[in-house]
């Protein structure tokens, strides 16, 4: 495992309690890439760094989607429509059977706003409730995470970041030192063939997942690879998004 900008001692002991296992989620499928026909790649970390850093700048683009919801109460889902307008901008439709607006979820930053069939929420933590009606339990916050893990890994230039090399996955640990000691709050899994991400986790302070997001079904958008599903899972339950197109503005 390598890494840069933390202490060689504090790493150290950080790697020796990690351990050698990796997590091997579900691999991508055509029409995105079948990893066992692609030869394994090398990469060093600042060569990973750059390319996930040139791959999460995204240009705006709408998208036919699926919003699925499992959790404690039930199962619920709803189609619609997401129009993302660079750089921050998101707006999701829910839809009826007939193509008719359910509801608009509009967030730019940290400005969100629920726009239905009666007065409009705003505020993330207000919405969720709002959501409830049509897609039972679910965080604003989740569903926005969801969307922007979609189009990449962010890696802050700040950011300490430590490589381990698997046969089939690279993981990538994101650092924090708290109390003199390093843990890891961040895990991205990255395939080996375009090192594609696998998944994405994030962890509380006492190790422990609270967080993660699984991608599948990479398909090549623009020249660039997007998963074609993104599935969010935590203690509250699964969040699923599917998408069934994604349509370039440009076009």
């Amino acid at each position: 495992m390598s890494g840069r900008r933390a202490g060689p001692r504090c790493v150290a002991s950080f790697v020796a309690g990690v351990g050698a296992l990796l997590i091997v989620g579900c691999g991508a499928h055509r029409p995105a890439l079948v990893e066992d026909s692609a030869p394994r790649r090398e990469a060093t970390l600042p060569e990973l760094e750059r390319l996930l850093a040139d791959r999460v700048s995204v240009g705006s683009y709408r998208a036919l989607v699926t919003l699925a919801v499992e959790n404690a109460d039930g199962s619920a889902s709803v189609r619609g429509t997401v129009a993302f307008t660079a750089p921050k901008t998101f707006v999701v439709r829910g839809l009826d059977p007939l193509g008719r607006d359910l509801f608009a979820l509009t967030a730019e930053g940290e400005d969100v706003r629920l726009e239905g069939d009666g007065p409009a929420i705003v505020g993330a933590e207000a919405i969720d409730a709002g959501l409830a009606r049509w897609l039972g339990t679910v965080r604003v916050a989740d569903v926005l995470r969801v969307l922007g893990a979609s189009h990449g890994v962010v890696v802050d230039p700040l950011d300490v970041v430590a490589l381990e090399r698997g046969e089939d996955r690279y993981a990538l640990y994101f650092l924090v030192v708290d109390g003199g000691r390093a843990r890891f709050e961040r895990k991205v899994l990255l395939e080996r063939t375009r090192f594609l991400p696998v998944s994405e986790e994030w962890f509380d302070a006492k190790g422990s997942g609270r967080f993660r997001v699984r991608f599948d079904r990479y398909a090549e958008v623009a020249g660039a690879w997007r998963p074609l599903s993104v599935t969010a899972s935590s203690g509250a339950g699964t969040l699923r998004v599917e998408y069934q197109e994604i349509i370039p503005a440009s076009r």
